[in-house]
């Protein structure tokens, strides 16, 4: 196709489009809003023509054809679909196949690659908009029929790909799915939006959050900063049952306040040796001081490294009630193998030099995000509808006789449900568990009034014992709804948590006081999930069941008590 006169083209031919950008918020939900995640890379709009490839850097209009001649062959597009002008990323990749800033780098410090340097860190162009088209503009039309053009384009055996977006879901589950595959964030993108070029507008929300996480601090590197702070840098891991693993070095946020929180407690907690398995870098290392690992901090991190480590983390402060023992990092992001594999139907017809983990990539999000929405499903189905229900209706009741009393009800609902829907969350403690079910007792003793009393006693020495998330909270539902609700005068819930050599002896129990709760068939299948969900997290617990007609039920469960214990071979005591 012969190139036609410049001075005859429609825009964006003759005006470079400068790219829309999106406005930073929180991921928004409903079904007017389509999904994108975001990839670490570089800005960059294509304007194809036969034989030529133009590229502009999206954030300064500036020409950067020249340092990606292994983008050229995008050109062979305009043969087949003519002109085209695309919005997208170019991209490099990390070990997983995830793009990556740190390859990028070299290629952007460099404004003619060599040979060498092009085999080294391979680039591709993510496409996530198109702007011309079938010899027109399409800036005007929605953002869901420009992405339809953009899907019949066929990028087979070229350096790029079509990004990913995805419709009828919700921010959440795309940001856990970007979470677990070590992703910056999520773009939510109006389906009605017309692309504004230059312009920073509502209809395109970006969310890049910083995760909190919980570390054990293993030692330190003194200061010599200006302003004389005795801290220059916190060594920190978490705790793996091989002892306590390095995730990094912490500087950021290490402010007057932080050090005078630690000054004192970390100088009687000083080692000779380190407490990590595994030996920092030499550079982490220099001059540090080691402590044995009993402070636990937390930091807000962009994500983890392939490697485990931290990236961009802040220290955030120490934080109260935790035990090292409980302190985990997160699953390593997923690499495509173990998330879901191409089939031969998927890869027909592409090209050798499209890289097979890339397409692999691409498709592991699909499906982690097909997964996800079922996790979701899931974990929603264990907390009972039922109670949500009839714990809104009680508030609003409240609402119209003592409104203060609803403020106060209304705060324990947000925190019940806000424990409960967390995402990603798979360990807890005996604490918090118990400081929940704490909030929906409250709950329901306001919708039974004296029908439903409450004893509990837990040791505060048994608050850290580890147990997988939302172990007490299906048992105290249950006797709640099975055996006090349907009691006209009502009965007692007991919680009862008592140390046994190195085991938790855990006791859950109501009495229905006419002496009718729940029978030994409905109690058992009551149980069933617990017990699977315990013996999944590697739990081996004797879960014993008892219903008696006159004495109401019971559940009991024994937990080992290891998880109170450090893992890094530091004494208890």
């Amino acid at each position: 196709m012969a190139a036609r006169d410049p001075a005859s083209r429609p825009d964006p031919f003759t005006h470079p489009v400068r790219p829309m950008q999106a406005c930073d918020g929180e991921a928004p939900a409903g079904s007017a809003w389509a999904f994108e995640f975001v990839w670490d890379g570089l800005r960059a709009m294509a304007y194809l023509e036969s034989g030529r490839v133009h590229l502009l850097s999206g954030g300064s209009d500036r020409s950067i054809t020249a340092a990606y001649p292994d983008l050229a062959r995008l050109a062979a597009l305009a043969d087949t679909h003519g002109d085209l002008v695309l919005d997208g990323k170019i991209v490099a990749f990390d070990d997983l196949g995830r793009p990556h800033a740190g390859p990028l780098r070299q290629r952007m410090s460099t404004p003619r690659p060599s040979e060498a340097l092009l085999r080294r860190v391979p680039v591709r162009f993510y496409v996530c908009d198109l702007l011309y088209a079938e010899g027109r503009s399409t800036l005007a039309m929605p953002y869901r029929r420009r992405r339809e053009l953009l899907a019949h384009i066929d990028l087979t055996g070229l350096p790029a790909d079509a990004s990913p977006y995805f419709l009828d879901t919700d921010g959440g589950i795309m940001l856990d799915v970007a979470r677990r595959h070590g992703l910056p964030g999520v773009v939510a993108k109006r389906l009605d939006s017309r692309y504004h070029p230059g312009r920073r507008s509502r209809a395109w929300v970006q969310t890049v959050p910083r995760q909190v996480q919980q570390v054990v601090v293993g030692g330190w590197q003194p200061g010599g900063r200006s302003g004389g702070e005795p801290f220059g840098a916190l060594l920190v891991g978490v705790t793996e049952p091989a002892g306590l693993r390095y995730v990094g070095r912490i500087n950021a946020g290490l402010d007057h306040r932080a050090c005078r929180e630690l000054s004192g407690r970390l100088d009687e907690l000083v080692r000779p040796n380190s407490p990590f398995r595994d030996l920092p870098p030499e550079s982490h290392r220099f001059g540090a001081r080691w402590v044995a690992p009993r402070l636990v901090g937390e930091v807000s991190y962009r994500r983890w490294e392939t490697d485990g480590r931290l990236r961009h983390a802040t220290w955030l402060g120490l934080a109260s009630g935790t035990h090292p023992a409980v302190v985990h990092g997160p699953p390593p992001p997923l690499p495509v193998s173990e998330v879901s594999r191409v089939s031969e139907a998927e890869v027909s017809g592409v090209s050798e030099e499209r890289p097979a983990k890339l397409e692999g990539e691409l498709t592991a999000l699909r499906e982690a995000v097909r997964l996800a929405q079922a996790e979701v499903r899931a974990l929603r189905a264990q907390i009972s509808p039922h109670f949500l229900y009839n714990a809104l209706t009680t508030i609003a009741a409240y609402v119209r006789t003592n409104p203060p009393r609803a403020r106060e009800l209304l705060g324990e609902f947000a925190e019940y449900t806000r424990y409960s829907f967390r995402a990603g969350t798979t360990q807890t403690t005996l604490g918090a568990e118990l400081a929940n079910v704490e909030r929906y007792l409250a709950l329901e003793q306001a919708r039974f009034g004296d029908r439903l009393k409450v004893v509990c006693r837990v040791g505060t020495e048994l608050h850290d014992v580890a147990l997988p998330f939302l172990t007490l909270q299906p048992l105290v539902e249950n006797a709640v709804r099975h055996g006090i609700e349907g009691t006209p005068s009502g009965g007692t819930v007991r919680i009862v948590a008592l140390a046994d050599g190195s085991d938790c002896v855990i006791t859950v129990s109501e009495d229905a006081s006419v002496g009718h709760g729940m029978d030994a068939q409905r109690l058992g299948e009551a149980t069933e999930d617990l017990r699977a969900r315990l013996a999944a997290a590697g739990y081996q617990p004797g879960l014993g069941v008892d219903a008696g007609s006159d004495s109401g039920s019971s559940v009991t469960m024994r937990i080992p008590r290891a998880g109170v214990a450090p893992t890094t071979g530091e004494p208890s005591g």
